[in-house]
């Protein structure tokens, strides 16, 4: 498991590590770091120090010379900018490699084709001063760029995306069963004292298996608080190529096959497996002519049978 000690060198004032895990997306980190230029913690006190933490997961290292480019702008602010280089393929190796390099007590996840709203770092942090709080979830709303968002793309599919959780209009702890990703978080370094991302299912590439939320659901199982701040709010770039009936389908069996491990691995409740299947009708369905209806039962059914290859497979 990762170390989560201190860094030696580290400056003693850093009370927050932010960390961007980034793969071969040099405009969309861009985006992301100047969202965070304007960012502070703790009222802008010079006794509370942010750091930001990237963590380039490309051999390539496409990444550092987004984050040289602005390493004197954060340097003026007082905020250390730091490229890591984490040649291990996938998105939980380099969580794990972040956790690691952290000089913070508390860590504040955001992904790179995420852009923070003003407050947003401010807002994540601030239930911490209640020693109740082990984690915190921000909110994620969908960013479409150019591209108009889909009739078919009802906000309940919004959180195949990893957007909009909608659990409440006002700050709460979330109740069992309500879920939340890693892409906009926080959460105190302590608890993954011998603890870290599971390797062997995270993104890697363009591959759809899923460790999202798998480490926090755990964390969960054996006790940890999660503290919802609606207002603690970030954008998601929804990449084009994922707006598509067909995507949403594979994403959802590669969830199922996700969770089925998380749930044998962590020791939670399995999921009873109660389908029916005619494999004849299904290949031969239309995908991109159902209506949001039928596109949900379909993915639904996508879901159970990924589970149900997981409990084959693993």
């Amino acid at each position: 498991m990762p170390a989560t000690k201190r860094p030696a060198a580290a400056d003693p004032r850093i009370a927050v590590s932010i960390v961007v895990c980034t793969h071969r997306r040099p405009e969309l980190l861009g985006a992301c770091l100047d969202s965070l230029i304007g960012q502070r913690v703790g009222g802008g006190s010079p006794d509370f120090v942010h750091e930001i933490l990237v963590i380039d997961n490309s051999a390539l290292a496409e990444g550092r010379p987004v984050v040289e480019s602005r390493q004197a702008a954060f340097a003026l602010r007082g905020v250390p900018l730091r490229h890591i280089l984490e040649e291990q393929p996938g998105v939980s190796f380099a969580r794990n490699r972040g956790v690691a390099e952290a000089a913070g007590e508390l860590i504040a996840f955001i992904d790179d084709d995420e852009r923070a709203c003003d407050g947003w770092l401010e807002a994540l942090v601030a239930p911490f001063a209640d020693p109740g709080v082990d984690m915190v979830a921000g909110e994620v709303d969908p960013d479409f760029g150019a591209h108009a968002r889909p009739d078919w793309l009802t906000d309940d599919f919004l959180a195949v995306f990893s957007c909009h959780w909608g659990w409440d209009t006002e700050s709460r702890f979330l109740k069992p069963g309500e879920w939340f990703g890693e892409g906009n978080c926080a959460f105190r370094k302590r608890l993954l004292d011998g603890r870290g991302f599971p390797t062997d299912v995270g993104r890697s590439g363009d591959g759809l298996m899923s460790s999202e939320g798998m480490l926090f659901t755990a964390l969960r199982a054996a006790g940890a608080t999660v503290y919802y701040v609606p207002g603690a709010r970030v954008s998601h770039y929804i990449h084009p190529d994922r707006l598509d009936k067909a995507w949403v389908l594979r994403r959802m069996f590669f969830q199922g096959v996700s969770d089925y491990i998380a749930h044998r691995r962590y020791g939670l409740r399995k999921l009873p497996q109660d389908f029916t299947l005619s494999l004849g009708k299904l290949i031969a369905l239309d995908v991109q002519m159902l209506d949001p209806v039928g596109l949900r039962a379909i993915a639904d059914l996508y879901y159970q049978l990924g589970y149900a290859a997981g409990s084959n497979m693993y």
